[in-house]
């Protein structure tokens, strides 16, 4: 609603420069190895990246990154689908901007509070599973503006939730050898879910509206969880110790 379209990138840029101010109050950690040649670290990278698929819970982490487990692939599409609940545009930027971030942020603490005291891997799957019941429970909800407000606040703070579950399975499976470059492999890897579940979500409102959109969504969500507890319990077998 502002006149000039500079403001937009003023207030990004604002943002981000306040945020970032967070980090100079934090510690650097002392490295806990370093190597004489640029080859030698650069080996020593390999061998840390390799050593996650090489061990059951790096094999399994890097699994869950593929899957299309609480990815929050729907957030893109709902101001494609906001008619459907008669929303108006600036309901659909209010819940999907500010509001949303805000309510993920609470979901996001709340999450991570919960992966301290349960098995990230488990968090994770349960948080998809939420996302999955939220978005059932959209698809046979009233079609009005009011139901649209509260569903898609409630599925960002699920995904607040997801953030951290997230957050908390990467870390936990890339250990302390060439930590940034493992957690940003698994994060690219963690965006092709998000990719390929969006463009599903797309094909099935093209085909059978929001309804199947929603639908699509938590079939591929549920089969997903399914998938994965398989898995787990395939490999338990060739479980190594760290």
């Amino acid at each position: 609603h502002v006149a000039g379209g500079w403001a937009v990138g003023a207030a990004l840029g604002t943002a981000c420069i306040l945020t970032s101010l967070a980090i100079l109050a934090l510690k650097e950690p002392k490295r806990d190895r370093r190597q004489a040649t640029y080859l030698e670290s650069l080996a020593g990278v390999g061998r840390d990246v390799w050593d996650i698929a090489r061990k059951r819970l790096g094999f399994l982490a890097l699994v869950l990154m593929t899957l299309p487990i609480g990815v929050g692939a729907a957030q893109n599409l709902w101001a494609a689908v906001a008619d459907d609940w008669h929303a108006t545009a600036d309901t659909v930027a209010l819940v999907t901007g500010v509001l949303s971030g805000v309510i993920s942020m609470v979901g996001c603490i709340l999450g991570g509070t919960i992966c301290d005291r349960l098995d990230r891997k488990t968090a994770y799957n349960l948080f998809g599973l939420l996302s999955v019941a939220c978005v059932v429970a959209m698809a046979f909800s009233p079609r009005s503006e009011a139901m649209y407000v509260v569903y898609t606040c409630a599925y960002a703070f699920v995904m607040g939730m997801s953030y951290a579950a997230f957050g908390a399975v990467v870390l936990e499976a890339i250990g302390t050898g060439a930590a940034a470059t493992k957690y940003n492999l698994l994060a690219a890897i963690a965006n092709m879910p998000i990719t390929y579940q969006a463009m599903i979500d797309g094909w099935a409102h093209d085909q059978w509206g929001a309804g199947g959109m929603l639908a699509a969504e938590a079939i591929a969500g549920v089969a997903a969880v399914l998938f994965f507890c398989l898995v787990a319990v395939a490999s338990r077998p060739f479980a190594r110790k760290a």
